[in-house]
């Protein structure tokens, strides 16, 4: 068995700068757990840390995927377990930071049992004869667990779950029925940013999607636009905050209208992360505003998010 820590929350929560804090306190090596800061180039609408703070803390899986290429949770997976064993071996303690809830869940579980690999072929025909609209009901036809748990609109998710059936006869959700009894490879100690007030956390989404314009995000996304790195259909290309402004670019919308679709994806980005990692039941949730709605003093959040951290660690030295 191997231990691990881990910082989750919703975008804007203040996973990064607490999560560099911690690692510096707690000699941590930091493990992203995002499914965006994988793609090289896309820097400034993910909110990937900055050189500085790679430089301060040892940072992981960020910048070694082409945006043209499609990366799985096994993939990740995969990847991040290897990376996890290197710093075990080392002495050193991994802290996984993001807001990628399924990323998160492929570590707490043993590898997909069973499940059939990607038929690109199948999946595209999916997509050619299928509207997104009777792609979801046809997963709630044959697969109703799995309909429950996937956003109409993530069809990518939507024709694997599909194209899981068709090739197996069996559901998405029996398979993952199979991986939920094994034991895990790693054991987590989960702190979950959370808010009282969704407003406060809305309020942050806002004043940091201005931050990301005000920073050059609309020549970020146009260099890769330009590039050909963000072509249509790949999981890049739909990423929040460069979607919108791929629409800009091709003159379907003003940058105002482009900053104003961000935010609203971003606020219904976060209240899905907020439901998923409120099922978790393992993770202690550290509340960054108080009950009043009023923010805490970071220094408060970080004394808080050490001692959790203090008291995991201990849990996992009993073992």
């Amino acid at each position: 068995m191997t231990y691990a820590l881990a910082i989750t929350g919703p975008t804007a929560s203040g996973k990064t700068a607490l999560s560099i804090d911690m690692a510096r306190a707690l000699s941590l090596e930091i493990i992203s757990c995002d499914s965006m800061q994988i793609y090289r180039g896309m820097d400034i609408g993910t909110a990937k840390a900055t050189e500085e703070e790679r430089r301060a803390v040892a940072h992981h899986m960020i910048d070694f995927v082409s945006p043209l290429e499609s990366y799985s949770a096994e993939s990740y997976r995969k990847d991040a377990l290897s990376v996890l064993s290197d710093i075990s071996s080392r002495g050193k303690t991994a802290l996984f930071v993001g807001g990628t809830g399924l990323y998160v869940d492929t570590l707490m579980r043993k590898e997909a049992v069973g499940s059939p690999p990607s038929n690109p072929e199948l999946r595209q025909r999916l997509m050619t004869e299928y509207t997104p609209e009777e792609l979801y009901q046809r997963l709630r036809d044959i697969d109703p667990a799995s309909a429950e748990k996937t956003h109409k609109n993530n069809v990518k998710r939507v024709v694997r779950a599909i194209e899981i059936y068709e090739l197996s006869g069996k559901t998405k959700s029996y398979f993952e029925k199979l991986t939920q009894v094994a034991v895990p490879d790693v054991q987590i100690g989960m702190i979950t940013l959370d808010f009282h007030n969704r407003d406060r956390l809305y309020e942050r989404i806002d004043k940091r999607v201005d931050i990301m314009l005000e920073c050059g995000l609309l020549s970020e996304v146009r260099a890769l636009y330009e590039a050909g790195l963000l072509k249509e259909g790949t999981t890049a290309a739909c990423a929040i905050g460069y979607k919108e402004i791929i629409e800009h670019i091709e003159g379907k919308s003003t940058l105002d209208e482009a900053c104003e679709k961000i935010k609203l994806a971003s606020r219904r980005y976060a209240k899905r992360q907020l439901t998923w990692f409120r099922h978790e039941r393992e993770a202690a949730r550290l509340f960054v505003d108080s009950e009043d709605g009023i923010m805490r003093p970071y220094s408060d959040v970080l004394s808080d998010a050490l001692a959790m951290a203090h008291s995991f660690l201990d849990k996992f030295e009993k073992r």
